[in-house]
């Protein structure tokens, strides 16, 4: 594992744009692993900000999605589809048949799961995942207890999960779906890289107990002490206890 501390949020997601602006120069045609959520917006606006300026090319790469709520169409405003192209794809040359989310509007649970795992094997795997960190130690959708060797599959929302994304959803807790789909912790850990974006006062508590504790499924983040490549990009106050 290696950490580097930010100054800011600023300062975080610059460099954690670095890191995947390094990985696209080096390989073209990688698969990128993506993230939705408030922490990586500033990371999707930093390479922008560097495919304007010419320094990034994105008409080769592949992305992979961590997860999508089921039942929401894509068009719908906080679909992760709906979140990707108003954050990155729609500002950048990304070719639209190399983007691939899970299909919310699939309700056969089953086969979208070993729809999306096969779309990750004929890409090749993922080169290089991004992912934030909930305030009880989920990554994707994957939620305290689940197993670490699922692939994708469907799961129901914790209710701490539920409360915190309904800001996204006006205030309303009945208007966030309760089910998503998600990438398994399996899946996230055959990925080459693993790069976590985290910030602020109220993500230091998980970023301890996550990183500084006992691998368990009750903190699924956890998993991640054991990845060969493994990068924690934090700034001062999300990483002030460790």
């Amino acid at each position: 594992m290696k950490i580097i501390r930010t100054k800011d949020y600023a300062d975080m997601s610059r460099k954690a744009a670095n890191i995947i602006s390094a990985q696209v120069i080096m390989k073209p045609d990688c698969v990128l692993g993506l993230a939705t959520g408030g922490t990586p917006v500033g990371t999707y606006e930093k390479l922008v900000e560097r495919y304007n300026e010419g320094d990034l090319d994105f008409s080769e790469v592949t992305s992979v999605n961590l997860d999508e709520y089921r039942g929401l169409p894509k068009d719908h405003p906080e679909s992760y589809w709906s979140f990707m192209h108003r954050n990155l794809f729609d500002h950048v040359n990304i070719d639209p048949a190399h983007i691939n989310l899970p299909d919310g509007t699939n309700m056969d649970a089953e086969a979208e799961c070993k729809r999306y795992d096969a779309v990750i094997r004929s890409v090749g795997g993922v080169d290089l995942q991004l992912l934030g960190i909930g305030h009880d130690g989920h990554i994707g959708f994957n939620e305290p207890h689940d197993a670490f060797d699922l692939g994708t599959h469907c799961v129901d929302l914790a209710q701490e999960t539920i409360e915190a994304n309904k800001r996204f959803f006006d205030g309303n807790e009945d208007l966030v779906p309760k089910q998503a789909y998600t990438m398994g912790i399996r899946t996230i850990m055959q990925a080459r890289k693993v790069l976590m974006v985290v910030n602020g006062a109220g993500k230091a508590e998980i970023v301890k107990k996550a990183f500084f504790g006992p691998v368990t499924p009750e903190v699924p983040a956890s998993i991640l002490q054991l990845h060969p490549d493994f990068i924690l990009v934090g700034d001062e106050e999300a990483l002030s206890l460790i």
